[in-house]
């Protein structure tokens, strides 16, 4: 991997450590703008649908274990399919990695809506349309205009293809049965009004981790967006306590 390949951004103080943050498909990386300051911690951000391919979970899981390893000693944050692409990474067991905080994902789709409908949709209606939808179902609580106005263009910057393809590994993979070989400290967030994920999804990622109860905010699908002071708040957290 390349500098090219993620955004840095540092705290105005002096860094308490590295959070390596992955956005969830066509997410635009700004759900994490404000983070680095709002929790003292280097924040890498990694827009994984704008590398080159392949873009299945498990080449992408490699691909971010590499950066683990480049930026070590790192928290890894991962959103949704980058919760996924998180647990991937986590499951190469590399040198440096000191936790995860994993936000409104799960061990596999399964309940997460009529997956195949979408990824046709995505097939057959790509565009400003599909895009401000996705963007619309993707937040309960208003966000600042320039996040806003990016969750809705960001997916221009980002090829179709990738994004079937992403979709589709996603719907093929299932960790639950991998997750009880990891021994890492890890995080559960859930928006209370996530309307892709159920929080029977973050109850059942939080066991198969043997993490404690998912912290539950009161936001959707995006809480570092939407409850940037709540979700750092709780990253502060998750932080002082690995110490």
């Amino acid at each position: 991997m390349t500098a090219e390949d993620v955004l840095i951004t540092r705290p105005s103080g002096r860094a308490t450590g590295t959070l390596l943050c992955l956005p969830g498909t066509m997410s635009a990386p700004a759900i994490f703008d404000g983070l680095a300051d709002r929790t003292g911690a280097d924040v890498v951000t990694a827009p994984w649908l704008t590398w080159p391919g392949p873009h299945d979970m498990a080449t992408l899981g490699a691909r971010v274990a590499e950066l683990v390893v480049e930026h070590a000693p790192v928290v890894l944050v991962g959103h949704s399919t980058g919760g996924v692409i998180a647990l991937r990474a986590a499951l190469h067991r590399v040198r440096g990695l000191a936790g995860l905080v994993l936000s409104d994902t799960g061990a596999n789709m399964r309940g997460h809506g009529d997956v195949d409908a979408i990824i046709e949709h995505v097939r057959a209606a790509w565009g400003p349309e599909l895009w401000r939808a996705v963007a619309q179902r993707g937040v309960h609580l208003p966000v600042p205009e320039r996040i806003a106005d990016a969750l809705e263009t960001y997916p221009a910057t980002l090829r179709r293809s990738a994004v079937i393809e992403a979709l589709t590994s996603q719907r093929d993979t299932d960790l639950a049965p991998l997750l009880g070989e990891l021994d890492l400290p890890a995080l559960v967030v859930h928006g209370r009004y996530d309307r892709a994920r159920e929080l029977r999804h973050a109850t059942e990622l939080a066991e198969l981790l043997g993490a404690p109860a998912p912290v539950v905010l009161e936001c959707g699908h995006t809480p570092a967006a939407e409850c940037p002071e709540s979700f750092a708040a709780q990253v502060r957290r998750f932080l002082a306590n690995l110490d």
